[in-house]
């Protein structure tokens, strides 16, 4: 006869209350324990991969909140930080020359220099991510702060490269950004980072931690999870709360025009008499549909339309001009067809006061031009916040002689431009309505404290309208097999102005040479792209912003009117603070984590 198997509830109380008192070593040790190279190698290779494929063009935006994880997993090894941070650092360089490809056939020098550059902050933030699990400190909390901090470094040292910052991963999550208009962009930033540390906290750090009562479960995974689940409650909240609000209003009906004349450095492009052709035939189209503005994308204008340089066409009487003054005539027969203004963007050219050698008697600026019935431009706006070493290079009055060098490594067909004072608000009237207009051109338009300054002034919203302006033709494939074509580039440009409009409350439309032209509502949604045969790059068409319908045989792509919005942004009024404070914070750990030494045996091998 079988012996009846029973449990002695005796004997596992017994065993319980042992394990009570002197509980086992291994449930206080971290549940990862890496050592071999090639581990490392993977999870950095991994990382990549997967930051990647967040972003835009494939827009797996889930992905950016396991993308950190492998990467910092990695930095728990043991091994000597100069292999852990070191393979941390490379994974940074992998990852900005896969993404930046786009760049080095404009300039292969500026290429592998802002690779190695962009790569230093994740050194830097491998370097203290390691310290701080040296200390044991929690990753839900260290990660985002140390990730912020150095996004908020990034958009203003040098200039600034505000590009690839983890809230551009969810740009098309709208409920979930909607956060943007009291942090910016860098509270969506923080987010995402908070759940990368608290995912990596769950899988590394001890389940158990020690007390006087012997175990309890670890409290620092148990934080990380309730900071996670209140964040993206709040998150969702705050968003489903402004999604709701209506405070909008019919703004101007407007028309994009978009061609495809890529540039390059190493092939005659189109000619400027050409490229106005082009954009007054499809303009065309729009003539009598209602508009109140017609847009165009970048430099689209012959250079030297803009009225001081057309004054002095005037007076010099030289047939060289000839050509320039027929073509502002021509701008203004067109705003006559279409009934309504022009804005448009062109090199704006002017006497230089005070020259200090040869060749530089007129200065070069990169402009805005609005355009009625006249021949002269009736506003303009100078772009303020220039491309280094691309539009500009610096000390060209401060010390002439390393200005000079670093010239020599520009290609002389870049122009070097002078940058604008102030911005300016376009005035569109159309019967009894009013509307203000502000242009940020080109990558001006994914710098957040430019897009501020436009918008809001003194705290006070004065601004109806964002209309970027853009060339992305310099970022067409310029060899076989794919020569033609455009690339990653223009999708990854169109994802900050998603952010841009919640930060303003304002909506955002966008007339993109090349591609992609789109309108945005202020909520931050994309409501319409210029698309045609299913694409909207390397197309040539026009959009009419004004909710109607496209009849047979119409070659308009039709999109939502555009809305004003009456909401203000508290960040519109107080900036960066957030950043600020983040940055403040980072700051302070840093001091704590070089002043405080970890104690004997604790954290990985130096």
């Amino acid at each position: 006869m079988a012996r009846s198997r029973t449990v002695n509830p005796a004997k596992v109380k017994a065993t319980l209350t042992a394990l009570e008192a002197s509980p086992p070593e291994e449930i206080f040790r971290p549940r990862i324990d890496l050592r071999r190279p090639l581990s490392l190698v993977l999870l950095n290779l991994l990382a990549v991969v997967l930051l990647s494929a967040s972003f835009a063009p494939l827009n797996a935006w889930y992905l950016a909140y396991l993308a950190l994880v492998p990467w910092t997993l990695a930095l728990t090894s043991r091994r000597r930080a100069l292999l852990t941070v070191g393979l941390a650092a490379a994974a940074g360089t992998l990852f900005w020359a896969a993404n930046l490809y786009w760049l080095w056939w404009v300039t292969f020098v500026g290429y592998a220099a802002l690779v190695l550059y962009l790569s230093a902050y994740w050194l830097v933030a491998a370097w203290i991510v390691r310290r701080a699990l040296a200390r044991k400190l929690p990753m839900w909390l260290v990660l985002p702060v140390a990730w912020v901090a150095l996004e908020f470094a990034r958009s203003r040292i040098i200039s600034g490269f505000p590009w690839f910052f983890l809230a551009h991963s969810q740009y098309a999550q709208t409920r979930l950004i909607q956060v943007a208009d009291l942090t910016g962009q860098y509270g969506v930033s923080f987010f995402v980072a908070l759940v990368n540390g608290a995912i990596v906290d769950l899988l590394y750090s001890p389940l158990f931690s020690r007390s006087a009562g012997g175990a309890r479960l670890n409290r620092q995974t148990l934080a990380g999870a309730a900071a996670t689940i209140g964040a993206l409650v709040a998150l969702l909240a705050y968003g489903t709360w402004r999604l709701a609000q209506t405070s909008r209003r019919p703004g101007p009906v407007v028309g994009i025009v978009q061609q495809a004349f890529p540039i390059s450095l190493h092939e005659q492009g189109a000619t400027e008499e050409r490229v106005l052709r082009a954009h007054i035939e499809g303009s065309e189209p729009l003539a009598g549909k209602g508009c109140d503005l017609v847009i165009w994308p970048e430099t689209m204008l012959p250079s030297g339309l803009n009225p001081e340089w057309l004054a002095v066409a005037e007076q010099v009487k030289d047939p060289r001009f000839r050509m320039l003054l027929q073509s502002a005539d021509e701008v203004a027969g067109l705003c006559r067809r279409l009934g309504c203004d022009l804005l448009a963007g062109g090199t704006a050219i002017r006497p230089n006061p005070l020259p200090t050698r040869a060749g530089d008697e007129v200065l070069l600026g990169n402009s805005a031009m609005r355009f009625g019935e006249s021949p002269r431009a009736l506003q303009q706006y100078d772009k303020m916040h220039l491309v280094p070493f691309s539009e500009y290079v610096p000390f060209r009055r401060s010390a002439r002689w390393l200005h000079e060098a670093l010239r020599a490594l520009v290609p002389a067909v870049m122009a070097q431009l002078e940058p604008g004072a102030a911005p300016t608000c376009f005035e569109i009237r159309r019967d009894r309505h009013t509307w203000q207009v502000v242009t940020p051109i080109c990558y001006e338009g994914t710098f957040a404290r430019v897009c501020r300054r436009m918008v809001y002034r003194d705290g006070r919203k004065r601004a109806d309208l964002l209309a970027n302006l853009s060339n992305d033709g310099w970022f067409v494939w310029p060899w076989h097999p794919w020569k033609g074509q455009a690339s990653s580039e223009q999708d990854q440009h169109l994802a900050p102005y998603c952010f841009r409009a919640i930060e303003n409350r304002v909506p955002v439309v966008r007339a993109v040479n090349t591609g992609i032209s789109a309108s945005i509502d202020s909520n931050g949604r994309i409501t319409r792209l210029l698309t045609l045969y299913g694409r909207s790059k390397m197309i040539a068409g026009a959009m009419l912003l004004s909710g109607g319908r496209a009849l047979p045989g119409e070659r308009l792509v039709y999109g939502p009117r555009v809305l004003a919005d009456s909401r203000t942004a508290i960040y519109g009024r107080v900036g960066d603070l957030f950043a600020w404070l983040v940055g403040a914070g980072a700051v302070a750990g840093l001091a704590w984590l070089v002043w405080k030494r970890p104690a004997k045996g604790q954290g990985q091998q130096s």
